[in-house]
């Protein structure tokens, strides 16, 4: 049975905006890559298309992240997975003027020069970060903890972590939507699983006052002040 071609999606505020001759549509040529090490090599694949041939794309976006979570040092840990998050908050979440419009974006419509807007690129465009509660099992189940989104993910990290029917991490994870279902895109990013509560409170509270609850680039900064305080408190969560 023929499959539909794949088009990329938009954030529904620019429907006005961006016509849509402007969406490029792939046919079904992309493969079911379910290995995280293929998304990670994608990612940074991209990254270096669009930012290395034009430092001065990423330089503000970079002192943006700095701003707002912390200037990250050699010593801090997950330092290496750290710096790779930065890279693709720069690329896929941070707003470029418009709602939704990235680089990662604007390379997936095909106005980066010199970037092709294969399925990879227009998969990781519409690729979601999030920090989520992990229900081991095969698939797994992520529940997300800021934007609620729940998906079941079919990877051996994620089969065995724990017991099945019982929370066994809270992680921060990038993940890639393919034809065969929902990838992860790099290592996870551990948060203690103490927050909970802390998050259930600030989910509550942006209920009853959206934009006071807490957002994923707040918890980031949290969690740096907390890897770095000398006590391993939970302090720095609130």
């Amino acid at each position: 049975m023929s499959r539909e071609p794949v088009v990329v999606g938009r954030h529904p505020s620019l429907a006005s905006l961006m016509p849509e001759r402007g969406l490029i549509r792939v046919g079904p040529d992309l493969p079911d890559m379910s290995d995280r090490t293929w998304w990670e090599g994608q990612l940074d694949r991209l990254a270096e298309a669009v930012f290395a041939a034009a430092p001065e794309r990423a330089a503000p976006l970079m002192a943006r992240w700095d701003e707002q979570v912390g200037r990250l040092g050699a010593g801090d840990r997950d330092h290496d997975l750290l710096q790779a998050t930065r890279i693709d908050w720069a690329l896929c979440e941070a707003e470029l003027g418009n709602p939704g419009e990235t680089w990662a974006w604007r390379a997936a419509h095909g106005r980066v020069p010199g970037v092709e807007a294969d399925g990879a690129v227009q998969a990781l465009a519409r690729s979601q970060v999030g920090l989520f509660e992990v229900w081991p099992g095969r698939p797994a189940l992520l529940r997300g903890r800021i934007r609620g989104l729940c998906l079941r993910v079919d990877d051996p990290l994620l089969a065995t972590l724990g017991e099945r029917g019982r929370i066994a991490a809270l992680w921060e994870l990038r993940v890639v939507f393919t034809r065969e279902g929902a990838r992860l895109c790099r290592p996870p990013i551990a948060y203690p699983l103490e927050i909970l509560g802390r998050l259930t409170r600030a989910h509550e509270q942006h209920w009853r006052a959206p934009g006071q609850g807490l957002d994923l680039m707040q918890l980031r900064r949290m969690r740096l002040q907390w890897t770095r305080a000398r006590r391993g408190g939970l302090a720095a969560f609130g």
